[in-house]
């Protein structure tokens, strides 16, 4: 299925802004000749756009290339600091991460997107993976531990704009063979991808869910290499979650929806 082409209308200018802040960010000091070749601009209105994130200190030119500025590190702090989960996650993924040997990541729904909020560390299976980066909600076991509680109306939605792009021939790429997914991560009350969107690479993961209106607010799991994790999903009936892993990430949601009622609630 296409994403959908009907989209917002924007300004061209505020975007290759963002473009270049985006290319900075996730290369290693360009230049304004590389920068102009990325965006598909001349070098001269590169460099006017570049003038203007200098100006305001969002980028920085020093000898070798562009840089972020470090005024991008307070917005992204306060980012942080405005998230009703920063405060009562980072603990509980610790300890999560200490007690299972893995990387622990709690990832959050914005714009249709799972976004990292909070990591453990480095995660060499997945060393692209930072706070603040985004990721398909379709593909991991933190977006489909979103997706299973959420409606209908709005996995249609999210399915019509954004549609079910191909990592891995493992990547669930039907909305028919997400919906089940989907009802086996409500039935289980846990995630897991396998390979679905870096090969060799699998997670586990369960919804952060507001207790008064089972609203999700965002899931907790680990990831690892793929023979780490054992499948869940296999004899979903006679298995005993007693101190296996699927158990440990399921505690560690609900510690951080209890201590999100209590935060809402204090």
């Amino acid at each position: 299925m296409t994403p959908h082409n009907d989209e917002p209308k924007t300004i061209k200018s505020v975007q290759t802004a963002f473009d270049i802040v985006e290319i900075v960010a996730s290369e290693n000091r360009p230049t304004t000749s590389q920068i102009a070749a990325k965006i598909g601009y001349s070098r001269s209105t590169t460099h006017y756009h570049l003038q203007t994130l200098q100006q305001n200190r969002y980028v920085v030119r020093d000898d070798d290339g562009f840089r972020l500025g470090l005024r991008t590190a307070r917005l992204g702090q306060r980012a942080l600091e405005q998230h009703e989960l920063s405060g009562i996650v980072e603990r509980t993924a610790d300890e999560l991460a200490a007690d299972t040997g893995m990387v622990a990541h709690v990832a959050v729904p914005e714009e249709g997107k799972a976004v990292c909020l909070y990591r453990t560390g480095e995660d060499e299976s997945e060393p692209n993976v930072r706070v603040g980066q985004a990721s398909d909600l379709h593909c991991t076991a933190f977006g489909q531990a979103i997706l299973a509680w959420i409606s209908d109306t709005a996995l249609d939605d999210l399915i019509e704009t954004h549609g079910l792009s191909r990592y891995t021939d493992r990547t669930l790429t039907t909305k028919t063979n997400l919906s089940d997914r989907l009802k086996t991560v409500r039935d289980l009350g846990l995630a897991y991808s396998a390979e679905e969107r870096v090969d060799g690479v699998s997670s586990v993961a369960a919804p952060i869910l507001d207790q008064s209106t089972t609203h999700v607010v965002g899931a907790i799991g680990v990831t690892a290499s793929h023979d780490e994790i054992e499948n869940p999903y296999k004899h979903i009936k006679a298995r005993r979650f007693s101190d296996e892993l699927p158990e440990q990430v399921q505690r560690a949601a609900r510690i951080v929806s209890d201590r999100l009622h209590d935060q809402r609630h204090s």
